[in-house]
């Protein structure tokens, strides 16, 4: 199982590899061949860009204490919860065969709709949290797309992101710091 795995991830590394080796061996932008793409490649760190944002501070302490918010209420709920089957346990010995079947369905319904409410608060939390960011990432983008026409590259791949199969870099392809300049320069864009 574990050799499977391992080949798997190798295998996948060496796709990104060939992806990217093949890419690097496309021939430069020639200026008298106008027809010809964008050839080169590069990187960012998009985690940097974005805690480097104007805004993101205000963006991640209002999500920070709307999920704060939401953990209170689920804590809440799951007090609620262990109490009740504490007392449910200490009870449980003098009650009927009804009241026990009773008192349990009682604490089955409330743990369906304490997983039932998790499950709102954390969709809740996620759109918030898309409300929030979307805004940067809008702006990060537009800042990124200009960079990559700019430069003439082909693709910029992130860095921070676990599936770009990036083992190694030049660090002279690193854009991180030109886009965290110009977003943080480009409030009127």
């Amino acid at each position: 199982m574990q050799l499977e795995s391992n080949m798997a991830r190798w295998a996948t590394v060496a796709t990104g590899l060939l992806v990217i080796v093949g890419i690097g061996a496309l021939p430069a932008a020639d200026e008298s061949s106008p027809t010809q793409g964008p050839s080169g490649i590069a990187y960012v760190n998009s985690e940097a860009i974005l805690q480097q944002t104007p805004g993101y501070a205000e963006a991640d302490s209002a999500f920070t204490a709307d999920l704060q918010a939401f953990q209170a209420e689920i804590q809440s709920l799951e007090q609620q919860l262990d109490s009740a089957a504490t007392a449910y346990q200490q009870q449980e010995v003098v009650l009927s065969p009804a009241a026990r079947e009773e008192k349990a369905n009682e604490l089955n319904a409330m743990n369906r709709q304490l997983q039932t409410r998790r499950q709102e608060l954390q969709a809740r939390a996620e759109e918030r949290n898309r409300e929030l960011m979307a805004p940067l990432q809008q702006r990060i983008q537009t800042v990124l797309d200009g960079v990559r026409a700019e430069r003439n590259l082909a693709m910029i791949f992130d860095v921070a992101n676990p599936t770009t199969n990036i083992v190694s870099a030049d660090p002279t392809l690193d854009l991180t710091p030109i886009i965290i300049q110009r977003v943080q320069g480009s409030g009127d864009q």
